[in-house]
């Protein structure tokens, strides 16, 4: 990209060009001072209006064209070109109180040369490129006014006067063209040059469409929106999953206190658990107490370090966590973490010291002790047993 900017003195006024290389486009700023007297006269015979605005920069000009020789500018002359020059549509406030004061003069409601005096004009630029087949057709694309919003850094901004007129103090009638490019237009240009000279180059080697390079990205962009919407989905079945774990033991635990009060009052026998059930209770965290187990069931609480591993538990933990961590490993290494713990005065382990004590520690196995809420993170990051 290159700016080339060159002034120049005529008749008082500080004319400028300004240039600015694109990629394969070029844009012009030329700025010049306003049209003379007799160059307005002609132009006004040229285009049959009695009257031309009175600021009138017909060498005003904003270009942008392509290498290729096509493009499109805005200048003065073919801005007025698009102005009424047969009928005057606007009339000002004071219009009729003016013709009525003046009712006995017979040119008073006599236009000479009516036109639109206010120079409206719906032009949109002049399309350029001799010799080029250019055809205007309807797109559906629209200017992305977020991207406009974006706070990003002005490569390139000018703002071109095309012709001004006050309205016989009535208002102001102005046109001018305004430009700028921001950083990310640089970003914009290249990634679709880029799918351009794919396309064209999987055409010229005559490969698949599977081959295409563009293609493929496209086609990734979809997978990758799809992997996020899965992913989305699956967070949200995880969190119901673990609401409706939490009101099972929730509902549990009032089971199990219901269960207490019946025994403390009255003389109901309470029924041993069996070993799944026993297993079931671990899991929900709801294991009877002291006081609500039967007579032969009296022992003491159990904490965490007689904590005994079973299949059972093993499976309620999320397959992605447990990943391929084997029932036997895993009681290896909780019984090495619970040997160490319960004979040191440390309380607590980091990965470093069990990985120098050869525990055979791994990631997934904390994930997967964690997650039964064997094991917890203290303030430092180190393993502790949760008691």
């Amino acid at each position: 990209m290159t700016t080339l900017l060159s002034t120049m003195m005529s008749h008082g006024f500080k004319s400028s060009k300004q240039d600015f290389t694109f990629g394969p486009w070029k844009v012009t700023a030329a700025k010049n001072h306003i049209m003379k007297s007799k160059d307005i006269e002609r132009l006004g015979e040229e285009m049959n209006m009695p009257s031309l605005p009175e600021m009138l920069f017909g060498d005003n000009i904003l270009r942008i064209q392509h290498t290729d020789g096509y493009g499109i500018e805005f200048n003065a002359i073919d801005a007025l070109k698009r102005v009424n020059n047969m009928e005057d549509t606007v009339k000002v406030a004071c219009a009729q109180e003016w013709q009525e004061s003046r009712a006995d003069s017979e040119h008073s409601k006599e236009v000479v040369r009516p036109f639109d005096w206010t120079y409206t004009t719906d032009y949109r630029g002049t399309l350029i490129g001799e010799g080029l087949q250019i055809k205007v057709t309807e797109t559906a694309e629209r200017i992305d006014i977020e991207k406009l919003k974006a706070r990003e850094h002005i490569m390139f901004f000018d703002e071109v006067l095309l012709f001004e007129d006050e309205l016989h103090d009535h208002g102001v009638s102005q046109i001018s063209v305004k430009i700028f490019l921001k950083s990310e237009a640089d970003l914009d240009y290249i990634e679709r040059r880029l799918k351009l000279e794919f396309i064209n180059s999987a055409a010229e080697n005559g490969s698949s469409s599977e081959e295409n390079v563009a293609v493929m990205l496209e086609n990734l962009k979809a997978i990758k929106s799809k992997h996020s919407m899965l992913c989305s989905e699956a967070r949200a079945i995880q969190a119901a999953q673990k609401e409706s774990m939490e009101s099972i033991r929730h509902n549990v635990r009032s089971v199990m206190e219901l269960i207490r009060v019946c025994h403390q009052t009255s003389d109901i026998e309470v029924v041993s658990l069996t070993e799944l059930e026993q297993e079931s209770a671990a899991l929900l965290g709801s294991e009877r107490s002291p006081e609500t187990a039967a007579p032969d069931e009296q022992q003491p609480e159990k904490r965490a370090e007689d904590e005994e591993l079973s299949a059972a538990m093993l499976e309620t933990v999320p397959l992605s966590m447990r990943s391929n961590v084997k029932l036997a490993d895993l009681k290896a290494f909780y019984q090495q973490l619970q040997q160490h713990l319960s004979s040191s005065s440390s309380k607590s382990l980091s990965l470093q010291k069990m990985k120098q004590l050869k525990m055979n520690v791994s990631d997934a196995k904390l994930k997967v002790l964690q997650h039964l809420r064997l094991v917890e993170l203290d303030g430092r990051g180190h393993v502790c047993l949760v008691v």
